[in-house]
């Protein structure tokens, strides 16, 4: 295994902690509807994507034919192509706003607990 350097990952490994997002709690609202407006706008491309990214030979002839076969290849049926990359980010909008989600959810409960017990104390 490749040595570690004092701080961050071994050689090759990508850092937990370079997909942490640190939030103001107060943010949370704002941030997840951005997300989910990002989210909303791209849903449709994507579905667009997966339907009509995919051509066919136009011209009937060889080259249009080896053409079109390529452009699939790269951009719908590789694992590096554009749909792919449009699908990941994808997921990942939809990671986020979830995790904002409960966080706002979990946020909220602390604290309608923490009032709760302040009312307590104070009488």
């Amino acid at each position: 295994m490749p040595t570690r350097p004092e701080t961050g990952p071994p050689a090759g490994q990508q850092d937990p902690a370079a997909n942490t997002l640190r939030v103001e709690p107060s943010s949370i609202p704002e941030l997840r509807r951005a997300f989910e407006a990002a989210l909303n706008r791209l849903d449709p491309q994507v579905d667009m994507a997966i339907t009509d990214l995919r051509i066919r030979p136009w011209a009937g002839d060889p080259v249009s034919a080896e053409a079109a076969t390529e452009f699939n290849r790269a951009s719908v049926d590789s694992g590096e192509g554009a749909l792919n990359a449009l699908q990941s980010y994808q997921r990942q909008l939809k990671a986020a706003a979830d995790a904002l989600r409960d966080a706002e959810a979990q946020y909220r409960a602390t604290e309608g607990d923490n009032a709760a017990l302040w009312g307590k104390k104070q009488r």
